[in-house]
Formats: structure tokens, C-alpha cells, sequence
């Protein structure tokens, strides 16, 4: 068990992460995983409480070894714009997931909404976890609806069951290298390459840029440019950029 002091579970879960699409919320501060059976639920002593034998995992994938004061003392100091962002969602943490999972999940998620999201990764789980490459290299997606986006899964599993594309090999490049060989595939382009990169390779100097980051970058920073915006998170926020990234999408969306 993990004692929570600063942390929010719920905040967490539903920030637009990995496990947004691959959880759902069971009750107040519950969630299960999907197709997995696994439950992370918060107790009356305000203690973390992952299911028998999912500690370890429940433990990465909530980077619960982060120094999170720290980073966020960080990455504040003399910036308001997240002073204030800290203030009102400290709990936030930033997630690691399975980097297959991940990308099967930003895949689906262009021009989606999280609704058909949770839906569609719903039905690309089975009893075990998420459908390996070969699964969906196999599986007939029809009934998924998926769209153009069938086509992106169908072609990315292709390319690593067929192909050699290695996913584990991207986890030893370079934030540049990594997003330039993930946007091989099909349907990347920089966002959701950076995205894969944060939340499913851990590399915490990606700064994914979606509508509501460019807005927050604007609004907050007055930068416009795609360039000058990964060239300002470099800068300013360096190894933490995807920390201050998961403060200003909230903050946007409330906000903007």
C-alpha cells in the first residue's frame, strides 16, 4: 500500500493518459482495467490499494517513485502559469504504460472522442490484456467501426510482426531519434508520436502538443508555432516538459 498524501487517483485516471482509455471507473476512486480484471482502488485510510500481484505494476505505471514535490517545484519556480496549475492539481501524476498498449490507444484515439476511445480499446482486449500485434493482425476489426484507423493498426502490426519494427529498440533512441522512427508508422505524426514517447517509453522530455497544449502555449506563453513550441518546452522545462505538458492540458481545458 502507498500512503497518498498529494496524490488523486480520479484526476489521474482521467487526464487524457494511457490509462484513461484502458481502465474504467467502477465507483468513487476505482477503477478496473479493461479485459484485465486487475482493480486500483483508493481505502477508507487514504491508501493506494492495487489488486494481489498487480503492486509492482500499479506502482510504474503510476511513476509512484517520481519526486513529484520536487519536479513540480522545479518546473514552477518563477513561472505563475504553473505555480498555479500545481496549486490546483498537485494530485496529478504522470503514467508509464505498456508501449504497445500505448500506441494501439493514440492510434485510435485521432479524431476520436474518449467515449468511442474506451470503446473501441474495449474491443481490442481479451481475456488477457490488450491483442498482441499478431492478434490484431488476425482479428477481424469490422465490427469496431474503427474506420480509417483500421487500416493504421492493420499496417503498424505488420510492420512488427512482418517487418522488424521493434517498439523496445525505441526505449534506447534519443527523444529525437525515438519520434522520427515512431513516425514510420502509420498515422503518427509528431503529437501522437510524442505522446507514445511520454506515456509508454517514459521518456518525460516529450511535449506532446494537442489543440488544448497550443492553446494553453498561446494563451499563457504567446507561442504560436509547432517549432517554437517544442523549442520553448525544451529550454524551459527540459527533462520535465511532459510533467509541465500534463499541468497545462488540464489547465487548459478548464480554463480555455
Amino acid at each position: 500500500m502507498v500512503a497518498t498524501t498529494r496524490f488523486d487517483l480520479e484526476l489521474t485516471m482521467d487526464s487524457g493518459q494511457t490509462p484513461t482509455f484502458t481502465w474504467m471507473k467502477i465507483g468513487s476512486q476505482h477503477y478496473k482495467k479493461i479485459g484485465g480484471g486487475h482493480e486500483i482502488r483508493l481505502g477508507e485510510n487514504k491508501e493506494l490499494q492495487p489488486s494481489k500481484g498487480f503492486e509492482k505494476q500499479s506502482r510504474e505505471m503510476l511513476r509512484l517513485d517520481d519526486d513529484l514535490q520536487g519536479i513540480y517545484k522545479k518546473i514552477s519556480r518563477g513561472n505563475k502559469v504553473l505555480q498555479s496549475a500545481v496549486a490546483e492539481y498537485s494530485g496529478l501524476r504522470l503514467t508509464k504504460s505498456d508501449a504497445w498498449e500505448t500506441t494501439v490507444c493514440f492510434l485510435v484515439s485521432q479524431n476520436n472522442n474518449i467515449a468511442r476511445i474506451k470503446k473501441i480499446v474495449s474491443g481490442l482486449h481479451g481475456k488477457t490484456g490488450i491483442f498482441s500485434p499478431l492478434e490484431i493482425l488476425e482479428a477481424d476489426l469490422t465490427p469496431l467501426k474503427l474506420g480509417y484507423r483500421e487500416e493504421y493498426l492493420k499496417k503498424t502490426a505488420e510492420l512488427i510482426c512482418e517487418n522488424g519494427f521493434s517498439l523496445p529498440k525505441i526505449s534506447k533512441l534519443g527523444l529525437i531519434d525515438a519520434r522520427e522512427a515512431l513516425m514510420e508508422l502509420p498515422g503518427v505524426g509528431p503529437k501522437v508520436a510524442d505522446c507514445i514517447l511520454l506515456y509508454g517509453f517514459g521518456k518525460t522530455n516529450a511535449f506532446p502538443t494537442d489543440v488544448w497544449v497550443k492553446k494553453a502555449m498561446q494563451e499563457y506563453y504567446g507561442i504560436k508555432s509547432e517549432k517554437q513550441i517544442q523549442e520553448f518546452a525544451e529550454s524551459t522545462w527540459g527533462e520535465n516538459a511532459g510533467f509541465a505538458q500534463q499541468l497545462l492540458f488540464l489547465k487548459a481545458r478548464k480554463e480555455l
